[in-house]
């Protein structure tokens, strides 16, 4: 056993028997003699509850996960080359992909008799959705041995730190093509068009084309800056869009949440109300009986007294 088998068999086990197994490995290293072994597995950081149910989701749905990644590219390049359609139709995907991620990790919990709370499953939903926008929090995440959960703002890289446990195992971690982020190579121009552009240099004798040709180019360059503009803003819009769109599907999750509890409550209050009700009328009633049962005792006692006034006399 060395360190790498011994946190991949521990953060593949539920939160709540981290401790004991790490125990147990840790012990095990120690009988064997290799007590820095010993002393590196048991400074291995125990993961939260949605962090372990997303290491176990991570070897039990390789193939979901697996989607997970493909959808994670195509957003990102749709994000890069400013394709606004296509990122709508993705976040769709994004939303369906999430539901059915986060039921297997409700399953997933729940097999073993464990309950998994709703808050959980948020902070389960939260660093998939980290992964899906970061490619930084993707591989955290994929690495099976993720510590705590991750979250994603909408703007910037996710913040990463001390959120995986060392070492890293990187059969699980998703490899980035060399290059990805790098800026496009400009195509060059043919031979035709740096003739055409030269052109006004060897024509540089005659004012009346120089001065026609120095317009239209001014021109161009305008109407070209005014394209590039124009794209960053419909780029931007679109992130705007999508992103409020996602935010506009969460809200109404939670509206249909809070509602149902509104009506559980509500539902619960009349039933309260009913039974306070009943006990009302029963403490009326009882308190009728009682006085009654008072009265039958003070027309005994005066007749017990009577009783005995007669046999003195």
């Amino acid at each position: 056993m060395d360190l790498d088998s011994a946190a991949e068999e521990l953060y593949g086990v539920p939160a709540e028997e981290f401790t004991d197994h790490r125990t147990r490995l840790a012990a095990q290293a120690k009988a064997t003699g290799d007590k820095a072994l010993a002393a590196s597995i048991g400074k291995l950081r125990k993961p939260v509850q949605a962090a372990a149910l997303v290491n176990e989701l991570v070897r039990a749905e390789p193939a979901e996960l697996a989607a997970l990644t493909e959808l994670a590219e195509q957003m990102r390049d749709a994000h890069r080359q400013l394709r606004g359609p296509e990122l709508r139709a993705l976040s769709e995907q994004r939303q369906q992909l999430l539901q059915r991620l986060t039921d297997l990790v409700r399953e997933i919990g729940e097999r073993d008799g464990r309950a998994v709370t709703d808050a959980v499953l948020g902070q389960v939903r939260g660093t998939l959705e980290a992964a899906i926008a970061d490619e930084g929090a993707e591989a955290a995440a994929l690495s099976g041995r993720l510590t705590t959960v991750l979250s994603y703002t909408g703007f910037g890289e996710v913040d990463v730190t001390d959120a995986v446990a060392a070492p890293v195992r990187r059969r699980h971690l998703k490899s980035v093509p060399a290059g990805a982020d790098a800026e496009p190579v400009p195509t060059p121009k043919a031979d035709g068009e740096r003739a055409t552009k030269a052109a006004p240099k060897a024509r540089s004798g005659s004012k009346l084309s120089s001065s026609s040709e120095e317009a239209s180019e001014r021109r161009r360059q305008r109407h070209t800056e005014q394209l590039r503009r124009a794209e960053a803003e419909h780029a931007e819009a679109a992130k705007a869009l999508a992103w409020a769109q996602e935010e506009a599907e969460r809200a109404e999750q939670a509206h249909q949440q809070a509602s149902a509890r509104v009506e559980q409550l509500r539902a619960d209050l009349e039933q309260a109300q009913e039974q306070a009700w009943r006990a009302g009328q029963a403490s009326r009633a009882a308190e009728r009986t009682r006085q009654g049962a008072e009265q039958e005792a003070d027309r005994a006692a005066e007749a017990l007294q009577a009783a005995r006034d007669q046999l003195a006399d």
